[in-house]
Formats: C-alpha cells, sequence, structure tokens
C-alpha cells in the first residue's frame, strides 16, 4: 500500500498532558483547527470530529493526539461542532492540507460521499471512527459493537422489571450506530413478549436539550411506562432531569452509555440503572496506531471484516462492558477511568465503599 510523507515547512505546537488530563492552549489558525507537536517530513493525520461538547469526545481527542505524537507524527483537528456542512469543509480542508490519512468520526455519512472520494483520488487513506461510513473506498473501521452496545441495556431492563413498557430515546437518526444499537434492543425484546417498546424518539444531533424538550413532552401525556433506553449519556441525563421535575427520579430505570461522569454519579445515586462503558483509550489508541500503519504503508491490525457493497473493509471491533451500582468500583474506578472521589462525590463519605 502506496504511503506519502510531505515535508512542511512548518508546525504548530499543542502540548498534551494527557496523564494529568490537561490540555494546553492550543494556537489556531484563520482556519480554527489545532496541530498537534511533530517537525517537519512526519507522517500527517487529520482527525475530523463531530463535536467536542460531549465529555468522551475531549477524551478521545487527548488520547489520539497523544498516541500519534508518540509514535513521530503529526495531527490536524477539525471539530465540527455537530454540522454536516461544516464537516465537509473541513475534510475539504484537510485533503488541501495533503494529510497522509484521514480519520472521520462522521456526523452524516450520506452526505461525505464526495469527499471520501476525492481524499482517495488524492492518494489519502480513510479511517471511519466510531461510526460507519458506507464507502468502498474505506482502508479501515475501528468501533465498538454497537448491536452490543443495545443488548447490554436491554438485558438489563429486563433482569430489573418481570415485564417492562419502555420508552427508546435514539441519537441522530444519521448515526449508523443508532440503527445498529436500536438492533441489538429488538434481539433481546424478541425473546420475551413482556418487554416492549411503546414509543420511539430521536435526539436532533445528539442534542440533549431536544431528548428534554421531548422528554417533558412525553411525561406530560399520558403514555405508560417504566423504563427510558438513551442512545448516550447525555440524554439519560436529559431524562433523569425531566423525571426529577415530575417526582419520579429513581422510579423508572434510565439507561445509556459512555460512562461519562455525571452518568457514574447517578448510577451510585440510584437515578440511573446501568451505563455501558467503551473504554474509549483503547478506541482511540488502536485508531491512532492504525493511521500510522496506513502512513507507513503497513495494514492495521483487524479482528472481522464488514462488507459494502460486495467489498470487505477490515474492522476492529471492540467489546463494550455493562456498568451497573454492582461492578462500578471494578470496572470504572479500580481501571483509572474515573476517580472514586469524583464518582461518590454525592455520597456521604462514610457511606463510600472500601477499596482494596
Amino acid at each position: 500500500m502506496r504511503h506519502r510523507f510531505v515535508r512542511r515547512t512548518f508546525a504548530i505546537s499543542l502540548t498534551i498532558f494527557l496523564a494529568a488530563g490537561l490540555v494546553a492552549c492550543q494556537p489556531q489558525d484563520q482556519t480554527g483547527e489545532t496541530v498537534a507537536a511533530g517537525t517537519a517530513a512526519q507522517p500527517l493525520i487529520g482527525f475530523a470530529m463531530d463535536t467536542l461538547v460531549i465529555e468522551r469526545w475531549e477524551s478521545d481527542r487527548n488520547i489520539f493526539v497523544a498516541t500519534v505524537n508518540e509514535q513521530g507524527g503529526e495531527v490536524i483537528v477539525q471539530n465540527a461542532n455537530g454540522s454536516s456542512e461544516e464537516q465537509e469543509n473541513q475534510i475539504r480542508y484537510l485533503i488541501k492540507k495533503a494529510v497522509d490519512v484521514l480519520v472521520v468520526v462522521a456526523i452524516d455519512e450520506k452526505a461525505l460521499g464526495d469527499e471520501i472520494q476525492l481524499a482517495r483520488e488524492r492518494g489519502i487513506h480513510v479511517i471511519a471512527y466510531d461510526r460507519m461510513i458506507h464507502q468502498t473506498d474505506l482502508d479501515f473501521y475501528i468501533s465498538f459493537d454497537s448491536a452490543a452496545v443495545g443488548e447490554l441495556m436491554a438485558r438489563a431492563l429486563v433482569r430489573q422489571n418481570p415485564e417492562g413498557r419502555y420508552i427508546l430515546m435514539n441519537g441522530s437518526a444519521e448515526d449508523w450506530n443508532t440503527a445498529l444499537i436500536r438492533k441489538g434492543i429488538d434481539t433481546v425484546f424478541g425473546e420475551d413478549e413482556d418487554h416492549v417498546i411503546v414509543r420511539e424518539l430521536s435526539a436532533t444531533n445528539w442534542s440533549a436539550d431536544d431528548a428534554y424538550a421531548k422528554f417533558r413532552q412525553l411525561l406530560d401525556s399520558d403514555t405508560d411506562f417504566n423504563g427510558i433506553i438513551c442512545g448516550n449519556d447525555a440524554l439519560a441525563g436529559a431524562a433523569v432531569r425531566a423525571l426529577a421535575l415530575y417526582r419520579k427520579s429513581g422510579d423508572i430505570a434510565v439507561t445509556g452509555q459512555d460512562a461519562d461522569l455525571d452518568a457514574c454519579q447517578r448510577i451510585v445515586e440510584g437515578t440511573q440503572l446501568m451505563t455501558v462503558y467503551k473504554p474509549i483509550g483503547t478506541l482511540a489508541k488502536a485508531a491512532a496506531e492504525a493511521a500510522m500503519d496506513l502512513a507507513r504503508g503497513d495494514s492495521p491490525e483487524a479482528n472481522d471484516t464488514i462488507d459494502v457493497n460486495g467489498t470487505k473493509i477490515p474492522y476492529a471491533r471492540l467489546t463494550p462492558v455493562a456498568v451497573n451500582r454492582s461492578n462500578i468500583d471494578a470496572v470504572i474506578i479500580a481501571s483509572g477511568f474515573h476517580s472514586q472521589k469524583d464518582v461518590y462525590r454525592n455520597i456521604p463519605q462514610d457511606l463510600w465503599p472500601r477499596q482494596g
């Protein structure tokens, strides 16, 4: 596989103190992108992101950039702030910058066909990160198993309730993971007719504010339900806030994914049943390593393939983990993903579990 090392005459420094969880002030040019520290003649990776508003995406960025830096590469990070049109423009900017590899967290995969084709025409490798882009020109796809995420959430609700009527709050309808999560949910509920989805909603662009407004409308109606499945923890937070207004917080089971800090706090407080932990460090580091492999002409490690119009795309499929009150200390705190002090911040300290 042909690789391209393009000599550049300048680099803008981005210093990442990953171990301390700090990102230093980052210089920007007129486009607003940040560029990781590196030297001329090193592989240049373009990272086109959906947003940095949601907690987990900052971690993805930091770990990804740090890993590329450690391997001697540079990164240009672009943040589209949830705008599909802006992401198209930013990808074209990265192509103009002659990146060696383009890594994309797609907002609307259907809108990126021209950009992906242009990148490949310019000899740029393309990786779909976390969200699939159904283009045969992809070099690599890396993500957690989203169908398994749906199954984990649904099984948690089945264990909680002998029978259940549930609300499903999806994320963006343009995100392929949304359909995969639903597939996993249907697999579980299809095994037991006593568990059904009575209302299905979608949060525009994964907006927690939009989800909150829709939960308020739902709670004002006469819909009978005893559980809420949410596409991520930000949407689960919106559900819990709405339930609190109606004095139902903690009475109705709520699920989410990403193991955001506030979701972990809600779990120990009893207002969220569970979350799905996807070790972001594993995902971001593996994606960065795959990008550097492609830039150097090597093949990234994959454990599966995904079929796109008859073409097998190499797929690194990662396994998510269900987290609830019983295992949050062993999975989240013991791994260092969040500290005990932060997770139990709202719980009296004499009620914290003993460590060690």
